[in-house]
């Protein structure tokens, strides 16, 4: 015999909490939502990878290919011209296997092409002394670089209130092709140039092309559904008399 009466094991009854109910309501739909925003973002990054993967399989982008208004987003590219390194940018809070730096970029004249392609050279450990700059061996005279165009996709940029720089090196927050303008005050190229490793000039390179593989946000998403549909049975179970009535009918 049951202490609760309204309870009873016989048959499912419901005895709706109002407090967990709201509760319920309230976060069921949230859960849902970031499952779907988890799926969206793997459905974004499996775009990226395969506009890598068409891309990178083309031809070497040329001066010509440049001029054109095709799509090149992460196409390899071989260019001749010479870097400006009297007018160094310094990327800062740059985190390469844990530890603090820079990225080097410089501007990067092109015979033929009336607009600068800003270069990034890659990646230097930082100092200690905040005020101390890294140290750049310049790239001198003309050469052939090696890398892939890269046109900027959003992020989280850093306000470093930076408008045209007037002393050399500027340390800056953020970058993009079109930022470039503004602080060399020059027309500059729609794609950055990040140089392979094997380039001439390159410092360390290489640059992950998703920082999250679409299969971990696909898990992430599954991870969210499944604390979904964990919360309607918690919910149904404070809200009845589910758990005992289950029981009762499997001993019967």
């Amino acid at each position: 015999m049951t202490t609760e009466p309204h309870l009873s094991t016989q048959r499912f009854q419901w005895q709706p909490n109002k407090k967990l109910l709201v509760l319920s309501l309230c976060l069921f739909p949230l859960l849902v939502v970031l499952g779907f925003w988890q799926l969206d973002r793997a459905d974004e990054k499996q775009r990226i990878l395969d506009q890598y993967n068409t891309n990178q399989q083309a031809p070497p982008a040329m001066v010509s290919d440049l001029m054109g208004d095709s799509n090149l987003q992460y196409r390899s590219a071989w260019l001749v011209g010479e870097l400006d390194s009297q007018r160094r940018l310094i990327l800062d809070n740059r985190v390469k296997n844990g530890r603090p730096g820079y990225e080097i970029l410089e501007a990067l004249s092109i015979v033929g092409l009336g607009q600068k392609v800003l270069v990034n050279r890659g990646w230097v450990p930082a100092s200690l002394d905040r005020n101390q700059l890294p140290e750049i061996p310049p790239l001198l005279g003309s050469n052939q670089l090696r890398g892939a165009l890269y046109q900027t996709l959003g992020g989280y940029r850093l306000d470093d209130g930076i408008g045209l720089v007037e002393q050399w090196p500027a340390r800056v927050g953020w970058i993009s092709a079109a930022r470039a303008e503004e602080l060399y005050g020059e027309d500059f190229f729609a794609y950055q140039f990040r140089l392979d490793q094997d380039s001439q000039g390159a410092l360390n390179t290489g640059w992950p092309t998703v920082s999250v593989q679409p299969s971990k946000h696909t898990g992430y998403a599954v991870q969210w559904f499944v604390m979904a549909m964990v919360l309607i049975i918690m919910t149904l179970i404070a809200n009845s008399n589910l758990a005992d009535w289950l029981r009762q009918r499997s001993g019967t």
